[in-house]
């Protein structure tokens, strides 16, 4: 994908993922959170190979065009192949670089990660240098908790931000949290669905739907 299409905006966010596949719960939480951060471009990157996970069902082509597919009739999302494009594992320490060299220095830029993620954050390849290129913001859910004394913990007290305009006259360096709307849909959801022969309409854009029935994927 070319970059030019990306320049001069005046903020941007990341939100990845596998999208395996792609459904109307990350669509809801993509649009509310390029709503609520007033961004230019809602870049949503499928990974390559992700580090912390087993091999993917479908192949990156097919992912990233479901993801195209998806997001046609949401003119503030993007699907961005960066990720795909570099290939090998996927580490977001470097695509938070790329994105940088890409928009420069100075633009507002937003890693969107759930909770879930974050309490994990410690596992990522250098993890603390994260907030270096972006603000951190993520996304609450039920049930998960922060950790309370460590390492991690004591990173996500020094960074965090409950004032969100303080977010938007820097470009980094910030962690904010939020709520969004979480669906009760998932990937694996559809994917065992469609195993036992069961339908998927309404979890994920029709026109998806008839891209994993044309290509026989999740059989």
């Amino acid at each position: 994908m070319a970059t030019d299409r990306f320049v001069n905006n005046m903020s941007v966010a990341l939100f990845g993922g596998t999208f395996n596949p792609i459904h109307l719960g990350h669509l809801r939480i993509a649009v509310e959170l390029a709503e609520l951060l007033d961004v230019d471009s809602m870049r949503m990157i499928p990974c390559s190979l992700p580090p912390h996970r087993e091999a993917l069902s479908a192949s990156a082509e097919q992912r990233m065009a479901m993801l195209q597919i998806a997001v046609a009739d949401y003119p503030q999302l993007v699907a961005d192949d960066i990720e795909l494009q570099r290939g090998g594992a996927s580490y977001t320490i470097d695509t938070l670089r790329q994105v940088r060299q890409q928009i420069g220095g100075d633009v507002p830029l937003y890693l969107c990660i759930g909770i879930d993620v974050l309490i994990t954050l410690d596992s990522w390849r250098e993890w603390q240098q994260l907030i270096d290129y972006c603000h951190l913001v993520v996304s609450a859910r039920p049930n998960y908790v922060l950790p309370a004394s460590g390492v991690l913990a004591d990173w996500i007290n020094r960074h965090r931000c409950d004032d969100l305009p303080q977010l938007k006259h820097c470009s980094a360096g910030k962690l904010y949290f939020c709520d969004t709307t979480r669906l009760a849909i998932s990937s694996t959801q559809i994917r065992d669905k469609i195993k036992h022969g069961d339908g998927i309409d309404f979890l994920t854009p029709a026109a998806v739907v008839n891209y994993i029935h044309q290509y026989d994927l999740y059989e």
